[in-house]
């Protein structure tokens, strides 16, 4: 099937609401969050902190079902638990009804987002799948973009309205969602029980070492805009910071509207290793760029090349993770992968305490250090695979990954 379909075009429709209403609230949660509860802003970071790892961990269990049931009623679940948790977030005054509602949002897009990926590989036939998952990377980032205008634009009417308009996206996310098979369409035989894949998947060396390549890459791109502002207050005020920080994050988000699909949709099967240490080298790149310059264009152009890295090594590993997947096990291989998710947590606390202890020169010299290892270990990972199928050759014949 065409990532052009009707059925396909819905998916990636519903995708693109869903986030934009998770997009709609972020910029409030911390603020929501200590209001409500009165918590610090510490005590609020740790609270958000520990959702997310809960979330990231609940993927795999969410994977383990989706290989399971059918993922039409998983979708419509999804849906239905964002819009519930969105609107009731600004409402709950114990902390028990607020964790809840934070943690429902939270698990429901990460077991959506699952789903979805697992759904284009099912749908999408394989010389076409690095099309849909660079479009659906970039209505994702076009969601993440729009989604803070809208929710300044709803503070002007009401304080809640965002949380509304979050509440409205997801069930309009529901609305567009296409009607799917009523079983998973892989059907050969897996684990019968939870403990079991995981065993699976821990004894998968390939999706192993992958997993902890995009971790790496993950602590890079995956919280930049709040590791980037840390190191902007050490060379200006707060205002300045601010300013240069919009334009920077500006430029990621119109590179990767620009250019994401464009680029993403020449991935090959054959050639995803080296798209992934290209991918690898140019985020490495950009950051030792980024960390040598002092002019606001400068700046900017470098997080141009780190963004042009980030756009060909994310597509490349979804491609990836399908390629080694087997059939019957999708949505499990995409939700281990998930993991990757947690290194968005580790940036901003290891570049905080870098520059608490030493020049900001090394903070980018340790994050392009990062990129090297990660490098490394897809390509180890890539190795194992070749080895485990018997290859004798450095690089397989066209129709594998390298």
């Amino acid at each position: 099937m065409s990532p052009h379909a009707p059925i396909v075009r819905r998916i990636l429709l519903s995708s693109f609401l869903l986030s934009l209403s998770r997009a709609a609230i972020t910029p409030l949660l911390v603020l929501t969050l200590a209001r409500q509860l009165g918590l610090s802003l510490q005590g609020t970071g740790m609270l958000l902190g520990a959702v997310l790892l809960a979330s990231a961990l609940s993927g795999l269990y969410g994977g383990y079902w989706l290989d399971r049931l059918p993922r039409g009623p998983a979708l419509r679940g999804a849906a239905i638990l964002m819009a519930v948790g969105g609107v009731m977030l600004p409402y709950g005054h114990s902390y028990a009804t607020v964790v809840t509602a934070l943690a429902a949002g939270e698990l429901a897009m990460t077991v959506y987002g699952i789903a979805v990926k697992a759904i284009l590989s099912d749908l999408v036939d394989a010389p076409q799948r690095a099309k849909a998952f660079s479009m659906r990377y970039t209505l994702a980032n076009v969601a993440w973009a729009v989604g803070p205008i809208l929710c300044s634009g709803m503070l002007l009417w009401n304080e809640h309205a965002p949380f509304w308009l979050a509440g409205l996206l997801a069930l309009a996310g529901l609305l567009v969602q296409p009607g799917l098979p009523a079983a998973p369409a892989a059907a050969s035989a897996r684990p019968e029980t939870f403990a079991a894949t995981l065993r699976t998947l821990a004894g998968d060396r390939v999706l192993v070492w992958f997993t902890l390549s995009s971790l790496l890459a993950y602590v890079i791109y995956g919280r930049f805009s709040s590791y980037l502002p840390l190191y902007l207050l050490t060379r200006m005020n707060e205002a300045e910071a601010m300013r240069w920080m919009s334009a920077l994050i500006s430029c990621n988000a119109i590179v990767v509207v620009l250019l994401q699909y464009p680029l993403g949709r020449l991935l090959q099967p054959h050639r995803l290793i080296r798209a992934i240490l290209g991918g690898f080298l140019l985020i490495g790149a950009g950051m030792l760029w980024l960390g040598s310059v002092d002019s606001l264009p400068m700046m900017c152009a470098a997080i141009a090349l780190f963004t042009l890295g980030e756009i060909i090594l994310v597509p490349a590993e979804y491609l990836y993770i399908d390629a080694i997947a087997p059939e019957s096990m999708k949505a499990s291989y995409y939700g281990a992968q998930n993991l990757a998710s947690l290194g968005g947590a580790l940036g901003p606390a290891m570049v905080g305490a870098l520059l608490s202890h030493g020049p900001s020169w090394v903070v980018f010299a340790i994050l392009a250090l990062l990129c090297v290892a990660g490098a490394a270990l897809a390509l180890y990972s890539e190795r194992l695979r070749l080895r485990q199928n018997g290859a004798r050759m450095a690089f397989p014949l066209p129709g594998s990954l390298s």
